[in-house]
């Protein structure tokens, strides 16, 4: 349910041939000192290139001419990407160095924290394949909230991470700010992401700790990075009660250019219809959504990508009026949502390399409020908002590899903002610089340093921020690592309408961790400790006065060695944390935080069926909730229910005609357990309140997925070997 087409016609460059062919030939090496065999080596935007062997040495020849990239890639390490010039030459002699190691798992990677800009090495690792089959809703969210430091907090799209609040975990693809991740929606019930996970390569999950790249994100931050050129042209279809949607992609011939597009459109009236949820819907759920891409691969080796996404979508849902007996509040709700990114990579003369980006986003959210009695509405009861935001952001990073053993990066980015709430409005200015170095100190031991500067016009402050990680490598397969950060945000939307008297919110950050993976198993724990200061405070004034602390442990397990064709994983995440924020009048348990997380996730591909089968349950101790019949001292102290939720998820694959299909059945909480988020209280009468629960418990989608071009049925396939 995302993505409205735009299509982008450019003239396509001719490639130039030659006719003589140049013998390309090198080593490949770790740290420079030991050969790597079976690294793959491509020439990008060709057809030429080879892997190392035993002795890490490559020989290929081609017959391009001109400035390319060569992308060399192995199992344990960072892609590392070379420019070459072939200047029709007979030879041309490399040595590639590859830097950074990690441990890959299948298409789910849980990485130690060795170090690179991107933070590809810390944390978790989803491919768009991975989200999808595993068992939740094809969220690209709820498969990360199975995930250690992830809560299952059903009553939000967004993610809640280790003692944080969701707009603490900022979403950012291709390293650029993204505002509004998921759709707009009455509070309460789960927002979707609006994007697809199949426009991103891969998902970076960083649960504290992260890179100085990344700022205005207190707890967490979700990387996304989008596809480069696709290897053919396809199109595709998609087809559901709920749903259709089609998509079309183009490659050119010498695979330089490529666009695209997708528009779909979501009507949950059907749905709503055949099986009714707890709320009523007289106007059902409905969206229009698209994206464009557009890819280009230049001579000198420059990539640039574009990528526009956007939508409109349309509600109202009935709600009891708590305060007043017999009366419903009908909310409609109309949203329209653009969103732009463009990035272009160039390497640059004397090791440099350049990334720059530029990104812009609106949003429109109308909101109307009418109370009914009965059937009979009150027009005096009308209330109306409406709020408009747009974002622009710069950015610019340089790096280059100096003294061998370290890589260093410069960057510098810009965030112009402008909100606005019927006649509330205003503007920030948000600038910031950031130097960081990875260096191998020795073989096993490596260091990352960085540090970040904001500067933000609305709040007429500034920050500079320390963030320092170091890495051990213990033996062939482990890692110890230990990091240190202090991270910045300011304060929320709706707090800067009112005020600019404000200070940015911080929480440092204390982890380590060991990780070992050998075998197609992974074992990593980690505990960690945060510290947060300067959090918004609503009583008795707004402001800056809020405090808390985060502390416990996480476990990760997955194995797909000891039982034949099953891949599973299990976590656990522990969590202690306190706050004082917000009307709390004292540091609790926020009513967000579960003590106790686990989830167990197992695959099956069965064969003979062509049929994948997941399940996915996850399991959280009951959270506090703010009861306003209690008096101060025992604020918090109820408890919600203990959340239970299995999903089951199975993918048949087929073929219709010449086309690759598959047909996806998804449940989610299929054993059809209460589930509890929390209770709204009446104002007026406190005895009086209404549960926060999903709306349809369980939720079923059967949908089926149609290809002509890219066969993904045997993506699949090849996942699961």
């Amino acid at each position: 349910m995302n993505r409205f087409v735009v299509l982008l016609l450019i003239s396509l460059l001719p490639r130039l041939l030659s006719a003589q062919t140049t013998r390309v030939s090198g080593v490949v090496t770790y740290n420079n000192v030991n050969p790597i065999a079976n690294v793959s080596l491509t020439l990008d935007g060709t057809y030429d290139g080879t892997t190392t062997n035993d002795k890490g040495e490559f020989s290929f020849e081609t017959s391009e001419v001109g400035t390319f990239t060569l992308t060399a890639k192995a199992t344990g390490f960072v892609d590392v990407s070379q420019r070459v010039e072939l200047n029709g030459k007979p030879t041309l002699k490399l040595n590639v160095v590859l830097t950074t190691k990690s441990f890959t798992l299948a298409n789910v990677t849980v990485r130690p924290r060795l170090f690179d800009l991107t933070d590809k090495n810390k944390y978790t690792v989803l491919s768009p394949l991975e989200v999808l089959t595993t068992a939740t809703d094809g969220n690209i969210t709820s498969a990360l909230r199975t995930m250690p430091g992830a809560q299952a907090v059903g009553e939000s799209g967004d993610l809640f991470v280790r003692g944080g609040t969701g707009t603490e975990t900022n979403v950012f693809i291709d390293g650029l700010l993204v505002s509004n991740f998921t759709y707009s929606g009455p509070a309460n019930l789960a927002a979707r992401s609006r994007f697809q996970p199949g426009l991103f390569k891969g998902t970076f999950f960083s649960t504290g700790g992260y890179s100085a790249q990344y700022g205005q994100a207190l707890s967490s931050a979700l990387v996304l990075e989008t596809e480069d050129i696709p290897l053919k042209s396809s199109a595709e279809l998609s087809i559901s009660p709920i749903l259709g949607s089609a998509g079309l992609t183009q490659v050119s011939r010498d695979r330089k250019t490529s666009y695209g597009g997708t528009l779909s459109h979501t009507n949950l009236g059907l749905y709503n219809a055949l099986n009714p949820g707890r709320f009523n819907f007289p106007q059902a759920p409905r969206f229009w959504d698209g994206n464009g891409l557009f890819r280009h691969q230049f001579k000198n080796g420059g990539l640039l990508k574009l990528m526009v996404n956007g939508g409109i979508s349309n509600m109202t849902i009935d709600r009891a009026n708590l305060d007043f007996e017999g009366v419903t509040n009908r909310i409609n709700l109309q949203n329209q949502n653009l969103y732009s990114n463009l990035t272009y990579k160039q390497l640059l003369p004397k090791g440099w390399t350049w990334k720059a980006g530029l990104a812009y986003g609106r949003n429109l959210d109308n909101t109307r409020v009418v109370a009914f009695t009965g059937s009979d509405a009150r027009p005096d009861s009308t209330v109306n908002l409406a709020d408009r935001s747009s974002v622009w952001q710069v950015r610019n990073v340089f790096s280059k590899l100096v003294l061998n053993r370290t890589r260093l990066h410069i960057g510098q980015e810009m965030l112009y903002t402008s909100e606005q709430r019927n006649d509330l409005r205003y503007t920030d200015a948000l600038s910031a610089v950031f130097a960081e170095t990875e260096s191998y100190v020795t073989d096993r031991l490596s260091a990352r340093v960085g540090v970040r500067a904001e500067y933000s016009s609305l709040l007429d402050r500034a920050n500079v921020t320390p963030r320092l990680a170091l890495g051990y490598s213990a033996g062939n397969n482990g890692l110890l690592s230990v990091s240190f950060g202090q991270f910045y945000q300011k304060p929320e939307r709706p707090f800067l309408l009112q005020s600019n008297a404000l200070n940015f919110s911080r929480a440092d950050h204390y982890q380590v961790s060991y990780q070992q993976t050998a075998n197609d198993r992974t074992f990593r724990a980690e505990a960690y400790y945060k510290k947060y200061s300067d959090l918004i405070t609503t009583t008795p004034t707004l402001a800056n006065n809020g405090r808390g602390y985060a502390q416990g442990f996480e476990l990760f397990f997955r194995d797909k060695k000891t039982v034949k064709g099953v891949d599973y994983w299990v976590s656990y995440s522990f969590l202690d944390t306190k706050r004082q924020f917000l009307n709390y009048p004292a540091l609790v348990q926020p009513s967000f935080a579960a003590r106790h997380t686990a989830s167990l996730v197992v695959k099956r591909f069965f064969s003979d069926i062509k049929t994948n089968v997941g399940l996915a349950y996850t399991v959280a101790s009951g959270r506090p909730y703010a009861n306003p019949n209690r008096p101060d001292q025992a604020f918090m102290t109820d408890r919600t229910p203990a959340f239970h939720n299995l999903g089951l998820n199975v993918a048949h694959l087929m073929s219709i005609r010449k086309t690759q299909s598959v047909l996806v059945l998804t449940v989610s909480n299929v054993l059809g357990n209460q589930q509890i988020f929390g209770y709204t209280y009446s104002t007026t009468n406190p005895a009086r309140r209404e549960a926060i629960m999903p709306n349809h418990n369980p939720f079923v989608f059967v949908g089926l997925f149609v290809n002509i071009g890219v066969d993904r049925r045997q993506e699949i396939i090849n996942s699961q070997l």
